[in-house]
């Protein structure tokens, strides 16, 4: 009895926060922006029947667009996001996925009056959006292994999000795990041990067709290598550096090779 009042207590406070909050301002702090997106994702939360509910998503990516957007502090705190899903989740007595990825970018806002300050895709194993995310086919993306140990030597993806690091389930300071596509072994080769165990992430751009490359702030540097040129990716920044069929990106002292289809 005591259970069920708890739950008829959570279920009315949820759908009260959802009447009465309203979206974040244009200058909200970043702990007032990742408190919407874990409402934003709360809503996502679907009934199995019999009383079960379920969060049927894998992956979450977040985009935030703010007028004068402090990326640092706002990825300082949403490196907390993964932690603070899981836990809203077994509040809730929800059902999720064992392992759930999550992306965030952060970037200044632009001219257009009709871009959202706050989106939240979430995708499901087979890769499915909501209804309300913008369609868009995927290239396919091969990655071969030019210099360093993986799991695989050549891998093949059609992802939106594909996180290269050391080891396939590193788990940071908060507890957050995140699964690497790209996974480079344990090896203390003189090449392994320079790669970041978050190291950098391929993220397709729906908008442009593109994937950009991403430097996640590993302490060793992020480079594409293109027509003989090095260009480099600067730590944590929101917009990435485009990546084209044939280049070669630099992990440290690893070396992969990038061909899109």
């Amino acid at each position: 009895m005591t259970a069920r009042i708890w739950h008829m207590g959570r279920d009315l406070q949820s759908r009260l926060r959802g009447f009465f909050d309203n979206p974040p301002a244009a200058d909200a702090a970043p702990l007032e922006l990742l408190a919407a997106t874990l409402d934003e994702l709360e809503r996502r939360i679907q009934p199995a029947g019999r009383g079960r509910r379920l969060f049927p998503y894998d992956r979450v990516i977040v985009r935030i667009a703010q007028p004068g957007a402090d990326s640092v502090a706002v990825n300082a705190v949403f490196c907390q996001l993964g932690a603070r899903l899981r836990e809203r989740l077994e509040e809730l007595r929800c059902e999720a996925p064992e392992r759930i990825e999550v992306s965030v970018e952060v970037r200044e806002a632009g001219g257009d009056a009709g871009e959202p300050l706050l989106d939240v895709e979430c995708f499901s194993e087979e890769g499915s959006r909501p209804p309300h995310a913008v369609p868009s086919a995927l290239p396919s993306i091969t990655i071969t292994i030019m210099k360093g140990q993986c799991t695989e030597s050549e891998y093949v993806f059609e992802e939106p999000v594909i996180a290269i690091g050391r080891t396939s389930d590193p788990t940071d300071a908060f507890g957050q795990v995140r699964y690497n596509h790209v996974a480079f072994l344990e090896e203390r080769d003189g090449v392994n041990e320079t790669v970041g165990r978050a190291h950098a992430k391929l993220q397709f751009d729906a908008g442009s067709g593109h994937y950009h490359l991403f430097n996640e702030g590993s302490s060793n540097p992020t480079s594409i290598i293109r027509g003989g040129k090095t260009i480099r990716v600067a730590p944590r920044d929101p917009r990435g550096v485009r990546v084209q069929s044939g280049d070669q990106l630099q992990l440290g002292r690893a070396v992969l090779r990038v061909v899109i289809n």
